[in-house]
């Protein structure tokens, strides 16, 4: 479902000979380039929100001061608002400047303490030192043998990056029947699974601090929200496929199994949080 996304540490994570693959090929220019459509920014904000408590662990995670915060790969700024009130400033920092189009105009877009700015990650001016950089299902289409050590020299003593996703909890009636249609219509034929946590650690980039999982939470969503959802991931933009007939396809499983109209589930947040570090190139 939209914004449930896999965990990123998933049980298992595909090795390619002896290494740890750095990123996973359905992440690559070309998927990472349908951010920049307008359409798909706006249905971002379809896909399943972080539960409140995420944000009661990333504010714990907040030790020093001035409380800045960074970002990385906001989107539509799904961290940054709900964020912005408890921060000194937020810098967020998104390569599509239509997903930061989408963000300003959405609730908490304007807050004072957010500065958006247009940039690849791989290249934003770091204004250090913060006391929080967050990434919300985002670090995978960087280049984070190049992201993390800057990380490690612009955090404060006991700064800390936090990585974050969605994830679905119950396996509803409808979920089978939308795999199949979302696998007939996806661009993402061959889909490698990817947990880059093993391979930030084997490359001497991250040491793990601790990792949580939410408390459930209800998601609900009109069948017209949820299915516009769907088009926010990037293997199923609009532009990409035929989106009629998806849309047509989705309707029919959700109208079989949600008479009122209503689609409901129980949504958790993953929060993964430790120290970036430099890496072994600089051994």
């Amino acid at each position: 479902m939209p914004g449930a996304a896999a965990p990123f540490r998933s049980q298992r994570h595909r090795r390619w000979g002896r290494a740890v693959i750095a990123r996973a090929p359905q992440f690559d220019g070309e998927h990472a380039r349908r951010w920049q459509d307008l359409d798909a920014a706006t249905s971002c904000q379809f896909r399943a929100t972080y539960p409140p408590e995420t944000f009661e662990i990333l504010l714990d995670l907040i030790q020093d001061e001035p409380r800045n915060v960074l970002d990385i790969g906001c989107g539509t700024g799904a961290l940054a608002r709900p964020l912005a009130p408890f921060a000194s400033s937020i810098e967020a920092v998104d390569f599509s400047p239509e997903m930061v189009a989408v963000g300003r105009s959405l609730p908490g877009g304007t807050h004072p303490s957010i500065s958006w700015t247009v940039s690849r990650g791989e290249e934003y001016a770091l204004r250090p030192p913060y006391a929080l950089i967050a990434a919300g299902q985002s670090l995978h289409w960087m280049d984070t043998e190049l992201l993390l050590p800057r990380f490690a020299s612009a955090l404060t003593a006991n700064g800390m990056l936090a990585v974050m996703n969605t994830v679905a909890v119950d396996e509803r009636p409808w979920d089978g029947p939308i795999r199949e249609v979302v696998k007939r219509h996806s661009t993402w034929k061959e889909y490698v699974p990817f947990d880059m946590i093993p391979f930030w650690q084997q490359r001497g980039l991250f040491e793990l601090r601790g990792e949580r999982r939410t408390a459930p939470v209800e998601f609900v969503q009109t069948v017209e929200e949820c299915t516009a959802g769907f088009h926010g991931l990037s293997h199923l933009t609009r532009a990409h496929i035929d989106a009629p007939a998806f849309d047509a396809e989705v309707r029919e499983v959700l109208a079989a199994h949600c008479a009122d109209g209503v689609v409901r589930r129980q949504i958790a947040g993953n929060v993964l949080w430790g120290k970036p570090l430099a890496g072994l190139g600089a051994q």
